[in-house]
């Protein structure tokens, strides 16, 4: 759990970035240390692992500067991938306070991700916890070498219901600053309704900020001014749907989106995450997204667009 220092006023979480052998964890934390600016991040070290002085891990160091008053820093960690190194793995988990699972979308890596799934559960399990009382999401990374359809299977096959899922290609940091933002979020939230002491506080503590200045401020905290990432997620996915549509032929049906049971989400919708459009039967599109709102929730949903041809005088 988050370490906290009543004397510097300060709270220290972890984040760690779990998936199979190259499936892109080390990949995601060089990407963060690439495009954060330098004074929300520190060095990108590896450390040697306690069990095993010839195995190391990376480590990423961020701040998310103060959070209702109390200078708040997360360490990444991306857990090695080794088969050999099972219990490095489950040593890192002790504590955690968010976890990233990074999928591996390529066609053939499927038996591989669910093997690290099942590790991470039963690794949790071994310290009475679980995936629904930690912060979790769920990263595809190497989407641009993904089988949409395969994908889509191991989506079903991990079973992971409103978990906020992200689309990456971790290399070229797309998606990348997005996961890290949603699950820094989910973290601070967390260690919020666990009520962890104020440090330096002996007194009452002082009212809660709204929910939406914290969540500003991390967003400031984690993505650089100087870029969207949001809007570029969403011009590139209108752009592979323009591609997609203009290869088609007259359309018969309007767009419709697809829910997945379990959804709930509440007002002021945002869009949190959009994958890449791909084609589905003949004529029509598919753009995964996921959607967030006011109170933190997430649902993961699939728009489908669909185009009726317009009849002879009836346009204008």
């Amino acid at each position: 759990m988050a370490k906290v220092s009543r004397e510097a006023a300060e709270v220290n979480a972890r984040i760690v970035y779990w998936g199979a052998e190259g499936a892109g964890k080390s990949a995601n934390l060089r990407s963060a240390y690439t495009k954060m600016r330098p004074d929300h991040r520190g060095e990108l070290r590896e450390v040697p692992s306690s069990l095993d002085p010839a195995a190391s891990y990376e480590v990423l160091p961020i701040s998310l500067g103060e959070v209702a008053g109390i200078r708040t820093q997360i360490e990444l960690i991306a857990a090695p991938g080794q088969s050999d190194q099972v219990a490095t793995r489950k040593q890192l988990l002790d504590q955690v306070d968010g976890i990233v699972l990074v999928i591996d979308a390529t066609a053939d890596r499927v038996d591989a991700n669910m093997e690290s799934y099942e590790e991470l559960r039963r690794s949790l399990a071994a310290y009475g916890r679980n995936l629904t009382d930690i912060p979790f999401v769920l990263q595809y990374n190497k989407r641009d070498l993904a089988d949409p359809y395969a994908l889509e299977d191991l989506h079903r096959k991990l079973d992971s219901g409103s978990v906020a899922v992200f689309e990456s290609v971790a290399t070229e940091g797309t998606g990348v600053l997005q996961t890290l933002s949603t699950i820094s979020k989910q973290v601070i939230r967390s260690l919020r309704n666990q009520a962890l002491p104020l440090p330096g506080k002996d007194t009452a503590p002082d009212p809660p900020r709204a929910e939406a200045s914290s969540a500003e401020r991390m967003e400031a905290a984690i993505l650089d001014e100087a870029s969207s990432p949001d809007r570029a997620a969403l011009d590139t996915a209108a752009q592979s749907a323009q591609t997609l549509l203009d290869q088609q032929s007259p359309w018969p049906q309007a767009g419709e989106i697809e829910a997945g049971s379990g959804v709930r989400i509440g007002p002021d919708l945002t869009i949190v995450s959009v994958g890449h459009a791909s084609r589905c039967g003949d004529r029509s599109v598919r753009i995964p997204l996921v959607l967030g709102d006011a109170e933190g929730g997430t649902s993961t949903l699939v728009l489908t667009i669909q185009l009726d041809t317009i009849p002879d005088g009836e346009s204008g």
